[in-house]
């Protein structure tokens, strides 16, 4: 006789129930901190791009505090340049975003010292009929992958064009392969986790634990270059050829190829530009890891003084190759970045090849970079040719560029807007960098800003802005009115229209400096200024100035069509329609002066000049 086996349903159904939990659970409490963490840290999304406050959601802006992504511990991280762009595209724009590090974002000077810029200009001058922008996304500290992790972000903004200009913190920054801010050994697990950063609960959590290493949040600026490239660098003696050289070749090639075959996948036209170093007058760094350095160094100087170029080329890109402190890009990144451009789609653009090109003997040097890598006024704008001469041979797809209307170069620089101020600022930030190390041994370290004496009020203006102790902005202002003080009138101008290109939004820098030039005598200049004050935000002091100038060069037709768009602004402004109905009387239109004036009587009947005003209208129309 055989017994059945005793089943029992309802434990089948438990385990399968056990299961389940086993696996919701661990799900249900992730989802739980969350959605804890998306409302109790607002401030934790850190999204590439934000709205302008204030404009109604009408600009957008990338997000000054951005980098905290890839710096965690850091309570001031490097900063995004403030560039206004469009939330929803121009149904006939062209749209360019700028990706890379510090010397893409136009460091040590202010951000309208970038060579974006400069291809912005050229751009509107080449797509007369198209609305152009040009968004410099760079952020100093940052390499590939701060790059790599903003592209989606990137494409959802619609650009026609993305222009990559980086590869000298490729060792040293944010997650690089020798940085103080890592994650892992291997790529892989990087970009992993930086994927998985997209939770806000691991961000926050990474967040803590990243400052609870450094016992609290780090005070220092991350964007203060002078103090931070010996805080980035954890290994100082990156021996060329060695592995974690070569890790950082390979770093370098992974993430880019990343970035250019995803932005190729969504039909963005991709620019890869070589990176420039300074190699005939920047030494190789201090350590005593770089005797070898050193000697080619030397070589290829002597070789440079005697006269054999080829010689001396060779050996000073050697020189910089064999530097272990390897805050320059090496040979091999060049190499790199023309292999993924060939190969993924995108288009090469020679940088280092044109900087060597302008060089005496071809090797770049202190005429066109500031330092070891950064370039001067002369370098951005040779930095701004070499992309916009490879979008010009290479325009995107259904771009047409009209090159009939590209002004000189030196248009283009003077478009900029540079002034001493700026200027100053660039050199103080200098100043203070190469006093520190890698550029001195750490035991001769200077401390450049406490021991600098400003020259001049403007210095000293410079000096607080190079330092971020006075917003740019404020500089800028402040440096104005001491021109103007001094009489200094067209270093006054130059200050406000500097702000004004920056500002989009802004009519103030306008009105200020047309106001300037009018006080100057010199009118025509004035209206103009005036007139780009009231494109950007009709005003009454800007109209009303307008009408003033109309008036002194006795243009009446001018004048009163000024004045009627004053009141349009303000219907009852008492001096537009006194000086209106003035004006239609010099006009020759008497009945028009008087209806004016009557309306000026319902509006304003004790207005002191009125009265007279009246009696002369009564009797005849004056001349």
């Amino acid at each position: 006789m055989h017994l059945a086996p005793v089943t029992n349903p309802g434990a089948g159904r438990r385990e399968w129930v056990f299961r389940a939990l086993l696996v919701a659970i661990p799900v249900l409490v992730l989802s739980a901190l969350e959605v804890a963490a998306r409302i109790g840290w607002r401030d934790g999304a850190l999204p590439a791009f934000t709205e302008v406050p204030g404009q109604g959601g009408r600009w957008l802006v990338a997000n000054p505090v951005l980098a905290a992504r890839w710096f965690p511990a850091e309570r001031n991280p490097p900063s995004t340049s403030p560039e206004f762009f469009a939330a929803r595209k121009p149904e006939k724009g062209f749209r360019v975003i700028v990706l890379g590090e510090s010397a893409a974002q136009g460091f040590p000077y202010p951000r309208t010292g970038a060579f974006s810029r400069v291809v912005a200009e050229v751009l509107r001058d080449a797509l007369p009929g198209d609305s152009v922008e040009v968004v410099n996304l760079a952020i100093a500290a940052t390499n590939s992958y701060a790059m790599l992790d903003v592209v989606d972000e990137v494409i959802a903004q619609r650009p026609d064009a993305v222009l990559y200009y980086g590869g000298h913190n490729e060792y040293y920054g944010a997650l690089g392969v020798g940085s103080t801010v890592r994650l892992a050994a291997a790529p892989a697990l990087t970009r992993a986790f930086l994927l998985m950063q997209r939770s806000r609960a691991l961000r926050l959590a990474n967040r803590w634990i990243a400052r609870w290493r450094a016992g609290g949040p780090v005070e220092g600026d991350a964007g203060a270059a002078a103090s931070f490239m010996e805080a980035v660098a954890a290994d100082r003696d990156l021996v060329l050829d060695g592995d974690r050289y070569r890790a950082g070749v390979a770093q370098y090639e992974g993430n880019l190829r990343r970035i250019v075959r995803r932005l190729r996948a969504a039909g963005v036209a991709v620019y890869v530009g070589s990176v420039v170093s300074n190699l005939r007058d920047q030494p190789p760094f201090v350590t005593d890891e770089n005797a070898p350095a050193r000697e080619a160094f030397a070589a290829a100087r002597a070789a440079a003084d005697a006269g054999d170029s080829a010689v001396a080329r060779a050996g000073f890109a050697r020189a910089r190759d064999l530097d272990v402190i390897r805050f320059r890009a090496p040979a091999a990144f060049t190499e790199v970045a023309r292999r993924v451009a060939e190969e993924e789609g995108a288009t090469y653009v020679p940088v280092a090849e044109r900087f060597a090109e302008a060089s005496p003997g071809g090797v770049p040097g202190a005429e066109l970079l500031l330092e070891h890598v950064h370039p001067n006024r002369d370098g951005q704008l040779l930095l701004a040719r070499a992309f916009w001469e490879s979008m010009r041979n290479a325009a995107p797809a259904g771009v047409t560029f009209d090159t009939s209307r590209l002004a000189s170069w030196q248009e283009y620089d003077v478009r900029r807007a540079l002034t001493s101020v700026d200027e100053r600022i660039a050199a103080h930030r200098v100043a203070a960098l190469t006093a520190r190390w890698p550029f001195r041994a750490v035991d001769a370290q200077l401390d450049y800003r406490a021991s600098y004496r400003p020259t001049d009020p403007v210095d000293s203006i410079a000096f607080m802005a190079s330092a971020g102790a006075m917003p740019w902005e404020i500089a800028k202002i402040s440096a104005a009115r001491w021109h103007e003080a001094a009489g200094a009138i067209p270093a006054a101008v130059a200050e406000y229209r500097g702000l004004g290109i920056d500002q989009p939004a802004l009519e103030a820098p306008w009105r200020l400096a047309g106001t300037l030039l009018a006080r100057a005598g010199r009118l025509a200049d004035a209206d103009s200024l005036l007139a780009t004050a009231m494109a950007r935000q009709p005003t009454v002091a800007a109209g009303l100035l307008r009408a003033r100038i109309a008036a002194q060069e006795r243009d009446w037709p001018r004048a009163i069509l000024r004045l009627r768009e004053v009141l349009v602004l303000e219907p009852s402004h008492v001096e537009a329609l006194y000086q209106l109905s003035l004006a239609q009387a010099l006009a020759g239109d008497a009945e028009g002066a008087r209806a004016t004036a009557a309306r000026l009587a319902r509006i304003a009947p004790n207005f002191p000049p009125l009265a007279e005003w009246m009696r002369t209208l009564a009797g005849a129309t004056p001349p």
